[in-house]
């Protein structure tokens, strides 16, 4: 059975990838009508800035989950694991743009 450690990063978890999954959502529909051939670089821009706003939301999620939670036991690990987490969930975006760019 999960520990609290483990239930709030599955619950984490969950929240991040809607959120993933809702920014992803506004960045397809802000390149839908971009020629990536000839505006590669519009794509490049849009991917930077919604990933920046992917960041911004899944740190700020972190950051309420640990004020909330400050009473963990295992706080530190707790804090390293949400910033990892982070950084597969940006890594998940990134990879989602780059497949975009193949199957076009």
């Amino acid at each position: 059975m999960y520990n609290r450690d483990e239930n709030l990063l599955n619950v984490f978890g969950n929240t991040a990838l809607s959120f993933l999954n809702a920014v992803y959502a506004e960045f397809l529909f802000s390149i839908k009508y971009v020629d990536r051939r000839k505006n590669e670089h519009l794509v490049q821009s849009s991917t930077m800035k919604y990933m920046d706003k992917l960041r911004m939301k899944l740190e700020e999620k972190a950051r309420e989950y640990i004020a909330t939670n400050r009473d963990l036991l295992t706080i530190d690990w707790f804090h390293k694991k949400l910033v990892y987490l982070i950084k597969q969930y940006l890594q998940e975006f990134l990879q989602r743009t780059q497949y975009l760019a193949v199957a076009i």
